[in-house]
């Protein structure tokens, strides 16, 4: 399924322009990570999504649009470098991290660096409530990811906890480039937080997905093993409802699997994944995936009818049914 952004073909060139510029250095080796890091850039779904939502709200885009744009994708790739060094990742979706070709250092400090260009790019565009939308985003994230590792070392085994930890370390990056999209063309506050509720939304499925790869075989577009997140601790969705749905007996062992004080085997791994699958999580991953989808776009009936808010729609469906 190919990307709905046929619509704003000539607003994301003006993106990825004003991109470049914001990553100029003076420096050879920070030269050298950039062209590294732009030859291999993602689908910059969260541009689009700031893009595609000031265009539905407005007709048009803003040149406080363009550059919100680049703020969050700044801040995003920030947030990946500085991950793939915690979770010592030699690769990511198919090619190889930054501190795998270089170091640590340097995939720290590069992290560092794309941060403070999204702070300088952010304050030209003279928004406080635009500034405010990226810190209330930088925090929750933050705060997300503790709460993941503060949950995997407690075992707090729930429906809820999980929605939590990923509203806050996914869904609120989401949440922020809607809002800052409708910041950027001067939106009504009630259309800012409708559309910052369509973002948490659009947030949790992509994290859904996201999660139910890992009981799969890997492929280069998804670049992590099957199980990796159950290895890291991590309990994601299609477990936590085998654990709290399946056979009492069955669940108690698997729990004694997760809460073990030590690294899991390749074996036990295999046997939590085969129980989620055995006890429909997947399935019941993908039904909720669809349920918050509905909801996401029927929020969307309420903004303008036009080519963008469709684009948005189809977005809905393409992160759920993406491949990577």
């Amino acid at each position: 399924m190919d990307l709905p952004v046929q619509c704003i073909e000539q607003e994301l060139a003006q993106f990825r322009e004003a991109l470049e510029v914001e990553l100029r250095t003076q420096v050879p080796l920070a030269d050298n990570v950039i062209h590294y890091f732009l030859d291999r850039r993602g689908k910059q779904l969260r541009p689009i999504l700031t893009l595609l939502t000031a265009k539905m709200v407005a007709g048009q885009v803003s040149p406080a649009t363009i550059q919100g744009a680049v703020s969050v994708e700044l801040l995003h790739n920030a947030s990946l470098m500085h991950d793939d060094v915690i979770d010592k990742s030699d690769e990511r979706r198919g090619a190889s991290t930054i501190n795998h070709v270089w170091d640590n250092r340097v995939a720290v400090l590069m992290g560092d660096f794309f941060f403070a260009r999204c702070l300088m790019c952010s304050n030209r565009i003279g928004s406080p409530a635009i500034l405010q939308a990226l810190c209330d985003m930088t925090s929750l994230l933050t705060e997300g990811e503790l709460e993941q590792i503060s949950n995997a070392r407690s075992h707090l085994l729930s429906e809820k906890a999980y929605f939590s930890v990923i509203t806050g370390k996914t869904a609120s990056l989401f949440s922020a480039c809607l809002r800052i999209g409708a910041l950027s063309v001067g939106a009504t506050e009630q259309q800012v937080q409708q559309l910052g509720e369509v973002g948490i939304k659009i947030g949790q499925i992509f994290q859904i997905r996201d999660d139910i790869f890992d009981y799969f075989p890997s492929t280069a577009s998804v670049g992590k093993p099957t199980g990796h997140d159950i290895m890291e601790g991590k309990v994601t969705l299609p477990l936590l409802y085998a654990l709290l749905n399946g056979p009492a007996d069955e669940s108690a062992r698997m729990r004694e699997l997760i809460m073990v004080n030590r690294d899991l085997s390749a074996e036990e791994v295999e046997t939590l994944v085969n129980y989620a699958k055995q006890m429909g999580g997947i399935e019941y991953a993908q039904a909720r995936m669809k349920n918050i989808a509905f909801e996401a776009k029927q929020m969307l009936q309420n903004f303008p009818s036009n080519d963008s808010r469709a684009a948005l729609m189809n977005l809905v469906d393409f992160f759920i049914d993406r491949n990577g």
